[in-house]
C-alpha cells in the first residue's frame, strides 16, 4: 500500500508543478486580489455615500427647524417638522438647561446630546439615548430664539446604515468565491486546450530521429504564439536537415579526397612488401613524399575548418602590413615564371593574424596562377576604413551561378578530379573563413578582360598614407 501511494504522491506533485496548474493559480490569485481590493473600495464608497446622504437629510431638517424657531420660537414650529422620515429617526429640541422641550414621538425622555453654544454646528457618531444601546449619527446646532437658546438635534440610526454595508459585504463574500471557482475552472480548461497543442508539438518533435529529419510538426492555423512556435520548430528542423545533408556530403567528399593519396601510399608500400624490394629514391621523391604532404595539408585544412565551425578561426592578433604580404606573393609568382605578374602595391595595415592573411593571399594567387592563360594582376586600394585586395587572372573565369558556391567545401569546378587539375577543394573555403574571422568580405566577379576577379575587403586598423610602389 505504501509503495502504491508513493507514485501517486509523486504524480500529484508533478501535476501541481505543471504550467497549467501554475497559470490557473496565478490567474486566480490575481483576480482574487483584484476582487478583494475592488470589494473593499466599493464597501468604503457605499458606506461613505450612505453617511453623506444621511448627513444631508439631518442637516436639512435641522436647518428648517432652526430657521422657524429662531424667528417664531417653539410656538411657530409645525408638528410635521418633528416627524421621522427617511434617514431621520430622532429629532430633539434641547434648552440651555439640557431639558428636551420638544421631540419626535417617543424621544422626549433623554437628550441625545448636551446643549451647545450658539453658532455651533457639528456631526457626532455613536450618540445614545440614556440606557438604550442604539447608536445614532446626529447633526447638532444651537440657535437663539425668543424663548432662549435652543439646541436642535436631528439624528439617524447607524444600525441600518451598517446593515446595508454588511449585507453587501455578505453578498460579496458569497459571490466572489463562486466567481473565483468559475474563473479557475475556465482558466484551467482553456489553458489545457492551449497547452495540448504544445504537447502535440513536443510529442511530434520527440518522435523525429536523426535518421529521418524530413518530418515536420503540424502548424495550427491560429496565427498566435503557438503557431510561431511550430513554425520555428519546422525552421529548426529544416536547418538540422540541411546541416545533416552537408555533414554527410562533407564526410563523403573528405573520404574521397583522402582516399586518393592513401591509395597511392598504400599501393607503393604494398608493392614493396610483396616484391621485397626497397622503395627507390625517385619513387619516394616523386610519389610518396608529395602524396604524404598532400595528405598532411588536407588534414590540417580539415582541422582548421572544424575549429572554425566550433568557435571560429583562431587568430594571433598583431599589426600586419598587408602590402608586405602582397608584395612577397607577387615576387614569388614572378620567380616561378609560369605567368606574367603585375602588382599595384599600396601601404595598408590591419589588426589581424599575419600567417592567416598570408594564407589568404597565397590561396588566391595560386588559384589565379593555376587557371590563368598568361597573366595575373594584383592590386590594392583603400577607401575610408576599408582596405581592398584584388587578384585577377585572364583564365576562363567562373560562371555567375557558381561564384557563390566555390567558397563551399570540396567544391571544384574542374572537369575531372585529378590532382593535376586542382587542389582538394578546401582552399577557397578556408579563405572565406579567415576573411570572415577578420570581419571582412570576399567576392568573385568577372575581370575586365575576362577571367576571374577576386576582391577581398578587410577593415583597416589605422589610416596610412597611400604610396605606390613596384
Amino acid at each position: 500500500m505504501r509503495t502504491a501511494a508513493v507514485p501517486a504522491v509523486e504524480w500529484l506533485r508533478q501535476r501541481l508543478r505543471g504550467v497549467r496548474v501554475r497559470l490557473t493559480a496565478l490567474a486566480t490569485l490575481l483576480v482574487a486580489v483584484t476582487l478583494a481590493l475592488a470589494g473593499f473600495l466599493m464597501l468604503y464608497v457605499l458606506h461613505e455615500s450612505l453617511l453623506t446622504s444621511a448627513d444631508a437629510a439631518t442637516k436639512a431638517r435641522g436647518t428648517q427647524i432652526a430657521d422657524v424657531i429662531s424667528a417664531e420660537s417653539l410656538s411657530g414650529l409645525d408638528a410635521s417638522l418633528l416627524l421621522p422620515a427617511r434617514d431621520i429617526v430622532v429629532i430633539q429640541l434641547i434648552d440651555d438647561q439640557g431639558a428636551v422641550v420638544a421631540a419626535s414621538p417617543g424621544h422626549r425622555a433623554d437628550p441625545l446630546s448636551p446643549p451647545v453654544d450658539v453658532g455651533t454646528e457639528r456631526t457626532v457618531d455613536g450618540a445614545t439615548l440614556g440606557s438604550d444601546p442604539t447608536e445614532y449619527r446626529a447633526t447638532i446646532r444651537a440657535v437663539r430664539t425668543p424663548a432662549g437658546v435652543i439646541t436642535v438635534v436631528v439624528g439617524t440610526a447607524e444600525g441600518p446604515l451598517d446593515s446595508v454595508v454588511i449585507t453587501v459585504a455578505t453578498l460579496f463574500a458569497v459571490a466572489f468565491p463562486i466567481l473565483l471557482l468559475v474563473l479557475a475552472a475556465t482558466t484551467y480548461y482553456f489553458s489545457g486546450r492551449t497547452l495540448r497543442t504544445v504537447e502535440d508539438i513536443r510529442a511530434q518533435v520527440a518522435g523525429i530521429t536523426s535518421s529521418d529529419l524530413t518530418r515536420r510538426v503540424s502548424e495550427p492555423a491560429t496565427h498566435d504564439e503557438i503557431n510561431a512556435l511550430a513554425r520555428t520548430m519546422n525552421e529548426m528542423l529544416t536547418r538540422l536537415q540541411s546541416a545533416r545533408v552537408q555533414q554527410l556530403q562533407f564526410v563523403g567528399d573528405a573520404s574521397h579526397e583522402l582516399r586518393s593519396p592513401l591509395m597511392t601510399i598504400v599501393g607503393i608500400l604494398d608493392l614493396a612488401d610483396r616484391t621485397g624490394e626497397p622503395i627507390d629514391d625517385e619513387t619516394l621523391r616523386t610519389l610518396l613524399l608529395p602524396e604524404a604532404h598532400r595528405l598532411q595539408t588536407m588534414i590540417d585544412d580539415l582541422l582548421l575548418l572544424a575549429k572554425a565551425d566550433e568557435r571560429g578561426v583562431p587568430l594571433q592578433i598583431s599589426d600586419v602590413d598587408v602590402d608586405d604580404i602582397v608584395a612577397a606573393e607577387a615576387l614569388r609568382l614572378q620567380r616561378l615564371r609560369t605567368v606574367q605578374v603585375t602588382a599595384d602595391i599600396q601601404a595598408m595595415r590591419v589588426r589581424g593574424d599575419r600567417d592567416k592573411l598570408t594564407r589568404v593571399v597565397r590561396n588566391l594567387t595560386d588559384n589565379a596562377a593555376r587557371h590563368a592563360h598568361s597573366r595575373v594582376d594584383l592590386a590594392m586600394s583603400s577607401e575610408g576604413s576599408v582596405g581592398t585586395i584584388v587578384i585577377s587572372d585572364d583564365g576562363p573565369g567562373i560562371p555567375a551561378a557558381d561564384r557563390g558556391r566555390v567558397f563551399d567545401r570540396f567544391v571544384r569546378l574542374d572537369v575531372d578530379r585529378q590532382r593535376a587539375s586542382g587542389g582538394s577543394g578546401l582552399g577557397l573555403a578556408i579563405t572565406a573563413e579567415i576573411v570572415h574571422a577578420h570581419s571582412g568580405t570576399v567576392e568573385i566577379t568577372e575581370a575586365p578582360g575576362g577571367g576571374a576577379r577576386v576582391c577581398v575587403s578587410v577593415p583597416l586598423d589605422v589610416d596610412v598614407d597611400v604610396d605606390e610602389s613596384d
